[in-house]
């Protein structure tokens, strides 16, 4: 049976995934993908959920799992063998961002249940973008913003270039409202501008934020370096990207669906392109991977000056 994965969510270091699987009419199942080895290894965690519960990776083979429901909400940390509920209540619509909770404040989700970090900024609402170890991005659609939140104390300022109705988005980029340019701002500045099709970050690591770039049908790779204004788009097969990604050890990594792989990992790197449709079982054969392609020398001198 075709197994399809969905509600992708990448490490803030990049060598952790998480996702959900849904094979036939079966209940969704979340898995844990490793990639700190030579190859990646999934691994399926004990929980059933619905395809709406929200998943973050952590380290190992462990993830946490959200669920909203009617004013609602369980926050549980799941491994291999179990489930464990962290907290559960009424409240706000709560999400995740890696081992960070927002609902009513942000808190820090551990196996000991959460810890209370700081309080939201005024106006503040949604999932928040990891800027840095201990900052966090999060809007505020009513007001002035995006607004960076200082978590170690609760302090917070207004990111550069924020106006009302603009957005935090992965790799700290702002995007702007709707109906006048430019679209997308970095450190106040305006960045994007020649990049044809429909443009959505999916994330990065501090020096290079990942883009899904929308041209009909079809999803392209594009890489931005903010400190120069590169953007580059690497040479990858023909299909549809994910909603995330992340950059680990030179590698950028992206959730990829295509015609015989539904639930895919693209890698790309100095070294070439992999696609691992599906992932294995732990304790599987590498044998079972598929091989690694190797890109065309045009392309590995691209991909070297990018990485």
């Amino acid at each position: 049976m075709t197994t399809v994965r969905v509600s992708w969510r990448f490490s803030a270091d990049g060598r952790y995934a998480a996702c959900l699987a849904v094979t036939g009419g079966d209940a969704a199942r979340p898995e844990v993908w490793d990639f700190t080895g030579p190859g990646p290894l999934m691994r399926p965690l004990a929980s059933a959920c619905e395809p709406g519960t929200q998943i973050s990776p952590l380290d190992g083979e462990r993830a946490l799992l959200c669920r909203n429901d009617d004013g609602r909400h369980r926050i549980s940390l799941v491994t291999q063998s179990a489930e464990t509920t962290l907290a559960a209540g009424r409240g706000p619509f709560v999400h995740l961002t890696g081992d960070l909770v927002t609902g009513d404040a942000v808190y820090r989700a551990g196996a000991g249940g959460l810890k209370r970090l700081a309080g939201l900024p005024p106006g503040a609402s949604g999932p928040g973008v990891v800027l840095a170890p201990r900052l966090l991005g999060l809007t505020r659609p009513q007001a002035p913003g995006p607004v960076v939140l200082d978590l170690s104390d609760g302090s917070w300022e207004l990111m550069p270039g924020a106006v009302t109705g603009a957005r935090v988005l992965p790799g700290g980029l702002v995007g702007m409202p709707p109906g006048g340019p430019p679209e997308f701002r970095w450190r106040g500045r305006p960045v994007l501008g020649g990049l044809s099709g429909r443009v959505t970050p999916l994330g990065g690591d501090g020096a290079r934020i990942v883009l899904r770039v929308d041209r009909g049908c079809r999803s392209r790779l594009a890489v931005f370096t903010p400190s120069t204004g590169e953007v580059a788009e690497p040479a990858i097969p023909d299909g549809v990207l994910g909603s995330a990604a992340a950059v680990h050890g030179g590698v950028v990594r992206v959730p990829f669906t295509a015609p015989g792989v539904p639930g895919s990992v693209l890698s790309v790197g100095p070294d070439g392109v992999r696609l691992d449709p599906p992932g294995r079982p732990a304790g599987g054969s590498p044998a079972s991977w598929p091989p690694h392609r190797p890109l065309g020398k045009e392309v590995v001198d691209r991909a070297q000056a990018l990485f």
